[in-house]
């Protein structure tokens, strides 16, 4: 993954957990003034045994400190974020169809209502939700790249300290099932989720759990999917990592959103 611009992908957001001991972090999605968009098995399940979800940090780049993050330009001067907003969680809705203990990993979305709404800034904004179901594209070349960004958040890894983006390419459903539909515990995959990855070593372990996987229609970003699961070790050649696809759940998301 490369270092982003610190005012790039302004909607990624940090959920915080209150442990016992140790760091818990996962990533999730601004999609409007109250909701972020996350996986459902950051706000359900075995994670709750290690912790509660708390807050969701805003407006964040450098995960190390909480004050203001600063680059050097290229006119050598200085661009500064506004330091780190940190929003109570109001409540959590995994979707009610998400079962934890499954290992496919169907419906693994949910949402997280913050306490107050989030302050827009340059460093702070929503994304806007998907126009079209990329894994229906004819012409595959409109989003055959995609971008995932985050602070590498995931249940067994260490975070890198600073915002990092990796480009991937989508794979169709049929390139990608045969990598998660044997073993012990096949997974079959549905139209609910969508695969994009494959690349050695730039897998989305390099993004959250729960963070957006996005691609751009017209200059705008549009969210295509939230990251789910991958296989062990992640970034394996030729095996894609599995997200929600996001366009299948808008009824939903709209159904529990509410001002």
């Amino acid at each position: 993954g490369e270092a982003t611009e610190i005012d790039q992908y302004p909607w990624a957001v940090l959920i915080e957990y209150e442990t016992n001991s140790g760091l818990i972090l996962c990533g999730g999605v601004l999609i409007s003034g109250r909701y972020v968009l996350t996986a459902a098995h950051c706000i359900a399940g075995v994670i709750l045994r290690n912790g509660t979800p708390k807050f969701v940090r805003l407006g964040e780049y450098n995960i190390t400190n909480e004050g203001p993050d600063c680059k050097i330009t290229a006119g050598g001067g200085q661009d500064c974020t506004e330091g780190v907003t940190r929003i109570e969680i109001e409540r959590t809705i995994p979707h009610p169809q998400y079962n934890p203990i499954k290992t496919s990993r169907w419906n693994d979305i949910g949402l997280i209502r913050l306490k107050e709404t989030a302050p827009y800034t340059d460093f702070i904004r929503p994304i806007c939700l998907p126009t079209k179901d990329i894994t229906q594209a004819r012409n595959r070349n409109d989003f055959f790249t995609m971008f995932v960004t985050g602070w590498g958040a995931t249940e067994n890894t260490t975070f890198s300290d600073v915002k990092l983006e990796v480009t991937v390419p989508f794979v169709p459903m049929d390139q990608c099932e045969p990598a998660y539909n044997v073993g012990v515990f096949p997974s079959k995959l549905w139209k609910g989720q969508l695969c994009a990855g494959g690349k050695k070593g730039t897998d989305s372990c390099k993004g959250d759990s729960g963070g957006p996987l996005m691609y751009e229609n017209n200059k705008l970003f549009e969210l295509a999917g939230i990251v789910s699961y991958g296989k062990n070790p992640c970034g394996i050649q030729d095996v894609a990592g599995v997200y929600s696809n996001v366009y299948e759940y808008r009824d939903w998301i709209n159904s529990v959103i509410v001002p």
